[in-house]
Parts: C-alpha cells; sequence; structure tokens
C-alpha cells in the first residue's frame, strides 16, 4: 500500500455534475463505460490511502464461538421430598469414586419397617412349609383311626367327605399365607426403594463441587441440585451451531483460536462423536499450542472455510462501495482526480473481494 496526496482546485459545480452522472449510473438505463470522475471541493486536501489489484486466493470462512467443558458432569439430588437430611460424607474439592456414598437423609423409619417386613415374610415362608407336613399327618391320623377300633378290631377306610373336609381346611390355610406373603413383598419392595433413595451415589469418578450451603439438617426438596460431581479427566470444547454441522467432517481437523487467558494460542479441533450431534457439537483437542494450559471454561473461536477462489484477481474488502445492486471501487485518473469505476465482483472473503471484471492486475484501488 502506498501514501499519495493530491489537491484539486476546481468550482463546486465541477462537483455536482460529477454526483449527478453517477446518481444516474444507478438508475435503471444502460450504464455508460466512460469513468465517472468525483473531484474534491476547492481548498480542500485529500490524503489516499491504495491497495493494488493482485492475483491470489479468496476464502469464505465461517467464525464459531465454542467453550472448554467437562464432558460429563452428575448433578446430585434427593428423589424424595420432605425428609431432613441426616449424613453429608463429602465437602467441596473431594475426589470421589463411581459407587462412593456422598449424603443420606434420616431413613430409621424405613429401617425399622423393613426388619418388620423381613421377619414377617420369613415367619409366613416357615408356616407354608409346615402346611404340606402337617396335612400329610392329618391324612394319615384318619387312615389310623378309620382303620382299627379300640380293641384293634378293623374297621372300614376314612370316608371321602372327611378327607376333602381336611384338605380344604389347609388350602384356605395356604391361600391366607400366600396371600400376605405376596403383600409383604410388595411393600418390603417399595419401602427398600425408599430406603436406597435416601441415599444418594456418585455416578462417575470425579471432584465434588457447588455443595448447597448449611446442606447438613436442612429439608430435602424434590430433584434439586445439592451438589455436582465433576468428571475432569476428559474435557472438550462446545458448541452450539446445529445448522453449521454440515461444515464438518468426521476425522478432519478444524482450526480454533483462543485470544486470552493460559490458553492463549492456536490449536486443532476434531470432531467428536458426531453420530451424536444434535443442538450442541463437540471437539477434542487434536493439536495443542505450545505451553498453552487449557482451563474449564476457556472460549475460542472455530475458523471454518466454507468457500474458495483461487488464482483470482481480488483486492481488500475496504475497497469496494455499494451503489444499490452494483459494486464500484474509486481510483485515481492520470489528472489525480479520484474518478469512480464499476467492478463485478464474486466471492467476499474474510478480508479480500473476488474482482470478476472492471480492474487490471497490478491497478491501484482507493482504500481511504
Amino acid at each position: 500500500m502506498w501514501k499519495f496526496r493530491s489537491a484539486v482546485w476546481l468550482r463546486k459545480t465541477g462537483i455536482c455534475a460529477a454526483v449527478a452522472v453517477l446518481l444516474c449510473g444507478c438508475g435503471g438505463q444502460e450504464e455508460p463505460d466512460e469513468i465517472v470522475a468525483i473531484e474534491s471541493e476547492e481548498g480542500d486536501e485529500t490524503a489516499y490511502e491504495f491497495a493494488e489489484a493482485q492475483i491470489g486466493d479468496v476464502e469464505e470462512v465461517l467464525k464459531i464461538t465454542c467453550k472448554y467443558r467437562q464432558v460429563q458432569e452428575q448433578e446430585v439430588t434427593f428423589p424424595m421430598e420432605g425428609r431432613i437430611v441426616d449424613k453429608v460424607y463429602v465437602e467441596e474439592g473431594d475426589r470421589v469414586k463411581k459407587g462412593q456414598l456422598l449424603a443420606e437423609l434420616s431413613s430409621r423409619d424405613l429401617e425399622r419397617k423393613i426388619e418388620d417386613l423381613e421377619y414377617r415374610i420369613k415367619r409366613n415362608e416357615l408356616l407354608s412349609g409346615y402346611l404340606d407336613t402337617n396335612e400329610e399327618i392329618g391324612l394319615s391320623g384318619l387312615w389310623v383311626n378309620s382303620m382299627f377300633d379300640l380293641y384293634g378290631a378293623p374297621v372300614s377306610a376314612p370316608s371321602e367327605e372327611s378327607m376333602e373336609d381336611l384338605k380344604q381346611g389347609y388350602r384356605y390355610q395356604r391361600e391366607d399365607i400366600e396371600d400376605a406373603l405376596e403383600i409383604d413383598r410388595e411393600e418390603l419392595e417399595r419401602v427398600q426403594q425408599l430406603f436406597q433413595s435416601s441415599r444418594i451415589y456418585a455416578a462417575m469418578d470425579g471432584i465434588i463441587y457447588d455443595i448447597k450451603d448449611d446442606l447438613m439438617g436442612s429439608t430435602s426438596h424434590l430433584d434439586e441440585v445439592v451438589m455436582t460431581v465433576m468428571d475432569t479427566s476428559v474435557s472438550l470444547f462446545e458448541t452450539q451451531e446445529p445448522e453449521a454441522a454440515s461444515y464438518f467432517r468426521e476425522g478432519e481437523a478444524v482450526s480454533m483460536t483462543v485470544s486470552y487467558g493460559s490458553g492463549a494460542g492456536e490449536y486443532l479441533l476434531m470432531p467428536w462423536k458426531m453420530d451424536e450431534w444434535g443442538e450442541t457439537q463437540l471437539f477434542e483437542v487434536y493439536q495443542e499450542s505450545g505451553d498453552a494450559v487449557l482451563e474449564v471454561g476457556t472460549s475460542g473461536t472455530i475458523t471454518i472455510i466454507t468457500d474458495r477462489r483461487e488464482g483470482v484477481l481480488t483486492i481488500p474488502k475496504a475497497a469496494v462501495k455499494d451503489a444499490g445492486d452494483r459494486k464500484y471501487v474509486y481510483v485515481l485518473n492520470e489528472d489525480d482526480m479520484r474518478e469512480v469505476k464499476w467492478v463485478e465482483t464474486g466471492l467476499y472473503g474474510d478480508s479480500r473481494v473476488e474482482i470478476k471484471s472492471g480492474l487490471s492486475e497490478g491497478e491501484r484501488v482507493i482504500l481511504r
């Protein structure tokens, strides 16, 4: 780029005429091919900054904000309402293992009920087993009493009616016991589930964060988050741009920049489990940036090339002006007068624009 300074001395009427010609160029009539000159007002000095039309590449890019976070976390809640938090076994910052007991609600009443139900079930199970033996003994007794009288003389066999009465009695007892067992077993399962719900466990290895203030002794509220277990072993960058998902490919890295903080630098990210993408998209760090240290919460910018033109005539975007549906640039003619040149543009890149016609390689345009 070059700096150029020029003073052009003309009447104000010349400016008005030039502007009138320019406005005509924005109408529906066919535009003239000649260059339109717009001169500076008399006595004004204007400094121009130039750029040269060059052959090069134009890239259209999309920038997406991403944030570094843990892949997994457990929001710990009690699935029960109105019970006292009896014990809390962890503190903020503690490292825990999957399955470790974190806290429990008061449940002594549940424990007593479980003990009572278990006792009743065992007792009825024993009684059910005794009924078979007692029935056999009862039937044998009928035969013994029917076959011999008091003097040992043989008599007739026991009647069918007496045997059926005895069996029916035991059948009723069996049904009563089975009904009681079914009710107690269902109740035991329900109470055990309540008891289990009164205890919360870590669902993963991780670190304890955000424990509710004064949790011990407080009253539980259904689904209220009382602490968080964060898995710090795997962290990924997350975006929420589902409409941009089609620009990514499995196994193809994309560039990402972190501008601030301990993680500042350039990175390469790889799409992570694209088959699970929805409203959220995740990326793992494929190539790190020197000694930079990424912290949870770090923000970055992913840059994607969405379109590209190679070996085309280009100028900076700042040089292109709009006139309705047409584009133009400013140049200086041989008389050092600022002029308008109409151009046909192609792809708009991040910093440069493709010029299809209206300029030649090496021609200078005014930036400002």
